[in-house]
């Protein structure tokens, strides 16, 4: 489980260093990027409260594969930056969901008094890992 939460939080931070070479507007994509982010959390809550965390994280990566695929392919649609936008938007908005489920379903798959530790050391390797990815 930990390697799960250590990959969520890079792909979350690696979407956010990755995003501004994108191409289309930068102002756009960044724009798009914090409402569907907004928009994660609030679908977190619902989703996570009528299934389980694993389904919520089958939900989530799902969402962000769709996104992330769609961007490998970016180079064929360069001159419609409101297409490239909403495949940001779903990258992000799946990594965000993933991010949020982390938060949210740890203190139900770790004892209390381990919480903190645990996702400490998931956080401190995701960042080392996003330092050093560019």
């Amino acid at each position: 489980m930990i390697w799960l939460w250590s990959a969520t939080i890079i792909d979350y931070f690696f979407i956010n260093i990755y995003l501004k070479y994108v191409p289309g507007s930068d102002y756009l994509n960044f724009t798009i990027a914090g409402f569907s982010e907004i928009l994660a959390h609030i679908v977190v809550g619902f989703t996570f409260q009528k299934l389980t965390p694993r389904w919520t994280y089958f939900i989530a990566y799902f969402i962000a594969f769709l996104g992330g695929f769609a961007l490998i392919f970016q180079t064929k649609f360069e001159d419609n930056d409101f297409l490239i936008a909403g495949f940001v938007l779903l990258a992000k908005f799946g990594a965000s969901m993933a991010m949020c489920t982390c938060y949210i379903s740890t203190p139900f798959v770790f004892p209390m008094l381990l919480c903190g530790t645990a996702f400490g050391i998931c956080n401190l390797v995701a960042r080392t890992m996003s330092l050093i990815a560019p």
